[in-house]
């Protein structure tokens, strides 16, 4: 037999201002009566008294009903009448615990990390006005997005607008072939040397492994004629890559050459265009 989910029910009273006796009364009558259900009260955001309780139960439905339930019955040996109860929450344990793992301050970005991740200059970010629906604040040093929004934008609508395209960078074959083994080990994503500069790319760079948020540690070999330390300042002039030594926390023995690699946002566009063969201009 399966065991019932546990949800979350919060049950929030119109009573304002509840001094600290009462939630402590309100506390010790929920454990002697339901110890199971993990009782925690406080002020809602506008100040009312709240109770959550965790329900096993076999639907949403009934946790919510024996909730409300459990809380009426508990706050009326307290002299508070079921009529005062103003609503109700449910969720299931797991998504309650995923709302509660993300950060209270979404990313942000500026004017230099929006055209940095669109990829244009900080004069043209003021100029795309479909930018406006991700603005959370004009401030004296510029406005403030939604970074996920500007990524989004990034990703769809800016590619889509005419005059918006992405640009040709006049990036080489090895170039580019490096920027997609990059990208690709990056994302994990499939990867194959078909081309006679995608296989010097392979021979030039070995990923040794892949760090936090997309960080690649990667290590130079010999590759040919090709100046792999020309090759990767040329990607970091163009915004599309930034490279780092690794911290000493993070060496590993005889790995002295071995340099920490990030593809941007502007990187990982350029790379996805020249993956699916698009002609940028």
């Amino acid at each position: 037999m399966t065991d019932s989910p546990t949800y979350s029910v919060c049950v929030e009273f119109a009573v304002p201002d509840a001094p600290a006796d009462l939630y402590e009364a309100l506390l010790d009558t929920l454990l002697e009566r339901h110890p199971d259900s993990g009782p925690a009260l406080g002020p809602a955001g506008n100040g009312n008294l709240s109770m959550r309780l965790f329900i096993n139960a076999g639907s949403v439905v009934d946790a919510v009903t024996r909730g409300i339930e459990y809380a009426q019955a508990a706050a009326m040996t307290q002299d508070i009448t079921p009529d005062t109860v103003i609503g109700a929450e449910v969720l299931t344990e797991a998504e309650l615990d995923r709302r509660n793992a993300q950060p209270l301050v979404p990313e942000l970005a500026g004017v230099t990390e929006a055209a940095e991740i669109v990829g244009v200059t900080k004069q043209r970010i003021s100029d795309l006005q479909p930018l406006r629906k991700h603005l959370v604040q004009e401030l004296a040093a510029g406005p403030v997005f939604l970074a996920d929004g500007v990524r989004a934008y990034a990703a769809t609508e800016h590619n889509a607008t005419r005059g918006a395209r992405i640009s040709d960078l006049g990036l080489s074959p090895v170039e580019r072939a490096i920027l997609k083994l990059l990208h690709a080990m990056a994302t994990q994503l499939p990867w194959s040397a078909d081309t006679p500069a995608e296989h010097t790319a392979d021979q030039a760079l070995h990923v040794e492994e892949v760090l936090d948020e997309g960080r690649l540690r990667v290590h130079p070999r010999p590759a040919g004629d090709v100046d792999l330390e020309a090759v990767l300042g040329r990607l970091v002039e163009h915004r599309l890559l930034k490279t780092r030594k690794p911290y000493r926390a993070e060496q590993l023995p005889d790995h002295d050459t071995d340099i920490v690699v990030t593809v941007t946002d502007k990187g990982r566009r350029h790379a996805g265009a020249a993956a699916a063969g698009t002609n940028t201009r």
